[in-house]
């Protein structure tokens, strides 16, 4: 296979506008990373005939979820954020009992307004999409596109299941009695024996059954420890703290893993997991759900939740 050089370019640089991209999207949904989505509408009016027209509409079955999508050239700006939120609510109306995630889809997500987009999706069901266009240099003119999520709420299934390889990912409502059918009664104790052992020694949590693939502990909207059985135990993903990128693990990273060693445990560095914001994952086997060492981690880490 031949290595050549490449750049990352604008699509305008290439000729393409918006309304290309919408086309491009709306031709091959699966490009988004959202699992199997069909594209319901596209440039949807929204206040009749005064303007206003939602880019693309699209729905995925198994979830019973619409996705409201707004797609941009260039860095992001107030316009496209707000009017992004404003098509998601009034969708909501339309189809009150489905639910619903707003989507914003733009070439810069890390301009003035990066820190609303990180700490939106604690607060309501939203997802950040940054597009990025990679030009080769080769005898022929060829440029591919990247997508990469930014920014999404913790308990949203995106593409493939966002659970450990091998566990299960079945649709439906999730509620205590759900987990103790599909993994037993066992389970459950084993979640809420950790509740307890956080509540008394890290912070107060509230404990989410809701999730598809995960039970999860929150602090305010913020899923901080979602946890996926195991036969002796947990697996858990945690904040990682200040620092660290996709290829470089943060310091707190280094602190997790020399803590578990004693214990046998091997952490593991997923940054891709929660767009970044719980990339350190690691098991908690029943023996272990009391160690002093592992609550010194969770203590550490719903600080940095």
């Amino acid at each position: 296979m031949e290595l050549v050089s490449s750049k990352f370019i604008s699509l305008r640089e290439i000729g393409k506008d918006e309304h290309w991209l919408q086309k491009w999207i709306v031709d091959d949904p699966s490009r988004l990373g959202l699992g199997p989505v069909r594209i319901v509408n596209h440039e949807l009016r929204q206040y009749g005939s005064r303007g206003g027209r939602l880019d693309i509409l699209a729905y995925r079955a198994d979830l019973d979820t619409y996705y409201e999508i707004e797609v941009m050239l260039g860095e992001c700006d107030s316009d496209h954020g707000f009017r992004t939120l404003d098509y998601w609510a009034r969708e909501r109306l339309r189809h009150p009992n489905a639910r619903h995630v707003a989507v914003l889809i733009a070439e810069d997500l890390s301009g003035r307004y990066k820190t609303v987009i990180e700490k939106l999706p604690q607060f309501l069901p939203f997802i950040g999409i940054e597009l990025k266009t990679l030009c080769l240099e080769h005898s022929a003119d060829l440029a591919t596109t990247l997508f990469t999520k930014v920014a999404q709420s913790d308990d949203l299934i995106a593409g493939t299941p966002d659970e450990p390889s091998g566990q299960k990912d079945e649709s439906g409502p999730r509620d205590e009695e759900w987990w103790k059918g599909e993994y037993g009664e066992a389970f459950v104790q084993i979640v809420k024996e950790l509740v307890r052992f956080c509540g008394e020694n890290v912070g107060p949590s509230r404990l989410d059954f809701s999730a598809q693939s995960y039970v999860s502990l929150k602090k305010g909207r913020r899923c901080w420890l979602p946890m996926w059985p195991r036969k002796d135990g947990v697996y858990v993903y945690i904040p990682g703290g200040p620092g660290g990128a996709e290829d470089r693990p943060s310091d707190f990273f280094a602190k997790v893993r020399e803590v578990l060693a004693p214990l046998g445990l091997e952490p593991s560095w997923t940054y891709k997991y929660n767009a970044g914001a719980n990339p350190i994952a690691f098991p908690i086997p029943n023996q272990h759900i009391k160690n002093s060492a592992i609550g010194d981690i969770l203590r550490q880490a719903y600080e940095y939740a």
